[in-house]
């Protein structure tokens, strides 16, 4: 049997400068890994999320009345206008309320309407009792000039029937004519006393005239003082309710928004909560105020980070890869921690250096409750400290506490 060509074959040991190559190209490599270790220094950053808050702080929205929230009409990050519906409440006492604002204003359009007859009435009444003043007053003066006359008339007629009876006594006047004078004067004495009866129940009739209008002042005024009494309170228990229930409308209860701005916060998500009156249902952050990043800065880099630290800001609205990263700078830095759902962080504000992010050659202002990620360089370590760092962890976690 023939052996088989050696030829036909690779080798399967490699030339001994391919491995001596290879030797010297892998441990420079690591030379070249440990020399970069050591020198090359990347950053250290503390990170966290952020948001957008005013700097003067955001306005309140409050609840008006306590009652069931029955519709929540925006999100938190959302632009509203002044004025606009934020969440509808339904409240039972402001129902109450409104049946007792419309009984109020119907009893007020009824006292008014009572004020009026009642003034119409009196005026009537008033100028009937001047014209019967006015006629008693001619009545009186005709009266006195009439018992005037009549008493001049009686006392000539008097004193002729007296002369006429003397001379028909001595018998110069004839009987018939001396009756006649005395029967005259007694028709006129008769006649001056009606008339003096007619002028006393005259000024009778003023007198009692003047009583009957000032008891009909008198009663004119408590009705009309009793009138503008209840008026005046039920407009001002009207303009009370009417406050209370200025927003109030067939849905329920509308609570707006205090001025044009970005919804910041919302405590109440879903309808169904119970609020009380004076509750903060929400947070608008008004348009036009000057912006800051509220940062929350977990435990870890509060050691790291003090005021006057530059941070990098990543807003979620605009991705930095397009458009960049803004720089702010830390302010301030709280004292106090707030738990969150998972863990506790400590709020930290810090200034922007630009309002403003440019898309497509436009200037976008940048608005309140937009947010992002932010990251704040505290320093730089070297790669092989990275390196090191778990068997450092592991010296601390074996090291034994020292005895008190």
């Amino acid at each position: 049997m023939p052996l088989p060509d050696e030829t036909a074959f690779l080798e399967t040991d490699p030339p001994h400068w391919v491995a001596r190559g290879l030797a010297y190209v892998i441990l420079t490599l690591f030379i070249l890994l440990l020399i970069s270790a050591v020198i090359v220094h990347v950053p250290e950053t503390v990170s966290g999320r952020f948001m957008l808050v005013p700097r003067d702080g955001a306005d309140p929205v409050r609840a008006l009345k306590e009652g069931v929230v029955s519709e929540v009409r925006v999100h938190e990050g959302d632009p509203v206008n002044r004025g606009a519906p934020i969440i509808i409440i339904h409240s039972a006492p402001l129902s109450d309320r409104s049946s007792e604002l419309l009984s109020l204003v119907s009893q007020r359009r009824t006292d008014q309407d009572r004020l009026q007859i009642a003034k119409s009435q009196y005026q009537t009444r008033q100028r009937a009792d001047s014209a019967e003043d006015q006629r008693l007053r001619a009545r009186l003066r005709f009266l006195e000039e009439l018992v005037e006359s009549k008493q001049h008339r009686f006392k000539q007629t008097r004193q002729l029937a007296d002369s006429a009876l003397a001379g028909m006594q001595r018998g110069s006047v004839g009987r018939l004519d001396a009756t006649r004078l005395d029967l005259e004067a007694g028709t006129l004495s008769e006649e001056v006393q009606i008339a003096i009866n007619d002028r006393e129940d005259t000024r009778a009739a003023i007198d009692r005239l003047a009583r009957d209008m000032e008891a009909r002042d008198l009663d004119f005024r408590e009705t009309r003082e009793g009138l503008e009494a209840n008026i005046e309170t039920a407009r001002v228990r009207i303009e009370s309710l009417q406050r209370d229930l200025v927003n109030l409308t067939d849905q329920g209860l509308v609570v707006s928004a205090p001025c044009a701005g970005t919804v910041l916060r919302l405590y109440v998500g879903a309808s169904g909560a119970v609020v009380r009156e004076g509750e903060v249902l929400s947070e608008v952050a008004c348009a036009g105020h000057r912006l800051e990043a509220e940062f929350a800065l977990p435990q870890s880099g509060v050691p790291l980070v003090h005021a006057g630290q530059a941070v990098k800001l990543r807003f979620d609205a605009f991705p930095y890869q397009r458009y960049g990263v803004q720089v702010g700078t830390v302010r301030w830095l709280g004292s106090a921690g707030t738990v969150g759902s998972d863990t506790t962080a400590f709020r930290a504000l810090v200034d922007l250096l630009r309002d403003s992010i440019r898309v497509h050659g436009q200037a976008r202002p940048l608005m309140a409750g937009m947010g992002g990620r932010a990251d704040v360089v505290v320093g730089r370590r070297s790669l092989v400290s990275y390196a090191f760092e778990p068997i450092r962890a592991l010296r601390e976690n074996l090291s034994e506490p020292a005895p008190q």
